[in-house]
């Protein structure tokens, strides 16, 4: 395994030195960068999560067990990270429809961003919540965000919500179907010392909500949309490739003109059906600005910037 110490080896030295110029300090380390090691590790902080993407050609291996427990002495080696804080995971390729399931019950952990703290379980879920390839669009919604409306759709655990609170947002809107994350998205404000800050969360389908949104309300909307929901509090599933022309034209109707929609995914080489100018709307893929040097895959999402015409 001296190739995976060698590239971890390299990646530590570039990486870190990256990250400590721009007083970042969660971070993606390794996206299945030699395929005979097919891992995504991501600092954060003292933390590393370490994610097998599972193989069955690697999985059924003989010395599967003894190559999985080595690569992984290598990963926590090389970044000195303590046994304790090395979060072990494996995502396993789903079936359409097939959604991942709490993992456990974990203990909080927080970590900083931009000056901004958030709580993350790094056991509970496969994600964290605080999505890293994220980060670049954050910093333009906080940027933006002084004295305009900011709804945050699918917020998870509402780290475009903090932000927004904190670039000096009027309000802040946060949706999601998860009561446990809407939770989260409180704690977050709260840690942050931004409880003040007109917010409220909604725990609603993001398109039973923008049903009754009032009309031209929001100034900025961040729609990060998953690639497929069902719950029993849903009444149909959410496809992105199926619903999003309608999600579109829903989040344009609440916004104000002029205004912008944020609208990303992770659904691989996704491409928007929506046709902005028969709609008065102006289409453009940011993408390239959105995904952060750290990671390799530039397919990691997929976003727009749509902005409401005037």
């Amino acid at each position: 395994m001296q190739d995976l110490a060698n590239r971890l080896a390299r990646m530590k030295k570039h990486l870190g030195k990256w990250a400590r110029r721009r007083g970042i300090s969660c971070y993606r380390l390794y996206e299945k960068d030699i395929p005979e090691y097919p891992f995504i590790a991501d600092l954060y902080e003292d933390h590393m999560i370490l994610t097998e993407m599972a193989s069955e050609a690697i999985q059924s291996r003989r010395d599967y067990h003894d190559w999985k427990k080595q690569a992984t002495e290598i990963f926590r080696s090389t970044w000195e990270i303590r046994p304790e804080n090395l979060h072990l995971k494996t995502r396993v390729r789903r079936t359409e429809g097939e959604q991942y399931e709490k993992l456990s019950e974990g203990v909080g952990v927080v970590v900083h961003e931009a000056g901004l703290k958030f709580k993350i379980y790094p056991d509970n879920w496969l994600d964290t919540g605080l999505f890293l390839d994220h980060r670049n669009l954050r910093s333009v919604v906080r940027e933006s965000a002084a004295g305009n409306n900011v709804l945050n759709l699918f917020c998870y655990t509402g780290s475009f919500s903090v932000y927004a609170a904190a670039g000096g947002a009027a309000l802040v809107h946060s949706v999601d179907l998860s009561a446990r994350y809407l939770s989260i998205v409180d704690e977050n404000l709260a840690l942050n010392k931004l409880s003040a800050v007109p917010h409220d969360n909604f725990r609603l389908d993001a398109r039973e909500f923008l049903a009754t949104a009032s009309p031209g309300f929001y100034d900025i909307i961040i729609c990060d949309a998953p690639v497929f929901s069902k719950s029993r509090r849903q009444e149909r599933d959410f496809d992105v490739l199926r619903d999003s022309p309608q999600l579109v034209r829903d989040c344009l109707r609440a916004l104000k003109p002029g205004g912008v929609l944020y609208f990303s995914t992770n659904f691989r080489k996704f491409s928007l059906r929506y046709d902005g100018n028969a709609e008065g709307a102006l289409v453009k893929n940011i993408s390239a600005q959105t995904i952060p040097e750290d990671f390799r895959n530039k397919w990691i999402h997929t976003c727009y910037e749509i902005r409401h015409g005037a």
